[in-house]
């Protein structure tokens, strides 16, 4: 059970907010709070795994409760609820330790779900530093851990598609919501883009691996790797274009092998082409996330990856298809992409120019600059998808429930 604590000083809202949550079966309400303070309180009597909370509140606000309960209750993440017209409180109440926020009015639907993502993410950071803590206490010659980190690889047939934004805001994302050791890789060795969106000093790239010589040990990567967002290290590409030819394969491999050893999570940026680099890391890659757009030729060479996938005996299972800049208003849709494709999109990712635009002049990741964006909770969204809890949570049926929370709710003036 998923037990959840809801903080409103809106007694209706507190009433709608548990009758919903009562129609389903893997969440109990263990309790209920009218201000901030009392929020604090509670959740230190009740240590709920998910704490709702409202923006607007007496004695103490949300925001205020929020980053009081991220450093005395860390093991209670807060999802806030706000109105439309307070994003600035929303990104405060995100930086302060919020995971996640709906805006008022939401439905039912989104509600569950958030509830659920916020508790998966939740139980993947404590195994993340139950696996650690054995590694850190032997020391650096042991090593992190016995297993080895998974490789998650982003691809796109077509250039200009938004698939370096995608990996840069993937890897931060990851960091966020697992609190596990993330690395990112610029494999685009010609036209990499990953330092400028992150803002990162060039100082050094993988080059500087290749001409050291000899083996890849954690050492030398450590002071090649730059520090991003959220403490991600990224191993840029190559300063400069005529330098990509001094990275062969071997190379790769070799990089790819120390990465998995010191990381949870690698996240692999790729050049627009299927090469022997990019299938060098296709090999181990844990899931191969395929980028499209819905303009005919991302369509067309997205139908050419898959083909190719398929000729590599590449599981079906392996690739993710996400839709990038889904727009209501486009020539053709999800469902015509499928057809033409042959293959399910696993998630869509909102047009959003306003909000890339800005992250992208300011070299910051949009799921850090504008976290109560659409297309932020869709690369959060991302991370659950592929990151999966170790048991399917139970999820309720067809029927009153499934109509009840799927209406819209808007709860109060918080």
């Amino acid at each position: 059970m998923i037990r959840v604590l809801i903080v409103d000083d809106i007694t209706s809202t507190l009433d709608n907010l548990q009758k919903l949550l009562g129609f389903e079966d893997d969440i109990e309400v263990c309790g209920t709070a009218s201000d901030g303070r009392s929020a604090i309180e509670e959740a230190k009597r009740l240590r709920p795994d998910v704490v709702l909370m409202d923006v607007n509140m007496p004695l103490m606000d949300g925001i205020q409760a929020t980053e009081q309960l991220a450093q005395e209750v860390p093991t209670s993440p807060v999802i806030i609820m706000s109105v439309q017209g307070e994003r600035d409180y929303l990104r405060r109440a995100m930086q302060a330790g919020a995971r996640e926020f709906l805006i008022k009015p939401f439905s039912g639907d989104e509600l569950i779900a958030s509830i659920r993502r916020v508790h998966h993410l939740e139980q993947k950071k404590e195994s993340f530093l139950t696996a650690q803590a054995p590694a850190a206490a032997a020391g650096p010659e042991t090593g992190r851990r016995g297993e080895k980190g998974e490789v998650f690889l982003v691809f796109s047939g077509k250039g200009g598609i938004g698939k370096s934004l995608v990996a840069s805001n993937l890897a931060v994302a990851l960091a966020t919501e697992t609190g596990a050791k993330v690395a990112l890789v610029d494999l685009d060795l010609q036209f990499g883009d990953v330092g400028v969106l992150l803002n990162l000093d060039h100082a050094r790239s993988i080059t500087d691996l290749v001409e050291a010589g000899g083996p890849v040990d954690g050492e030398l990567l450590d002071q090649v790797l730059a520090t991003g967002p959220e403490g991600i290290r990224v191993l840029l590409a190559p300063i400069s274009p005529e330098l990509a030819d001094l990275v062969t394969a071997d190379h790769v491999r070799a990089v790819m092998e120390e990465l998995r050893r010191s990381f949870d999570f690698i996240v692999v940026d790729t050049a627009s082409h299927l090469g022997e680099l990019n299938l060098e890391v296709i090999e181990s890659a844990t899931k191969v996330i395929v980028i499209t757009a819905l303009t005919i030729p991302a369509v067309k060479d997205t139908k050419l990856t898959l083909k190719v996938l398929d000729s590599l005996n590449v599981d079906h299972g392996r690739i993710v298809l996400l839709l990038n800049r889904s727009d209501a208003h486009a020539d053709f849709n999800k469902d015509a992409v499928e057809q033409n494709v042959r293959f399910s999109i696993a998630l869509q990712m909102a047009h959003d120019p306003r909000v890339v635009g800005n992250a992208v002049n300011r070299g910051t990741p949009f799921v850090t600059l504008a976290p109560e964006a659409e297309i932020s909770r869709s690369v959060r969204e991302l991370v659950s998808r592929l990151v999966p809890l170790e048991q399917s949570l139970t999820v309720v049926g067809a029927g009153t429930s499934e109509r009840k929370k799927s209406r819209l709710f808007g709860f109060g003036r918080g």
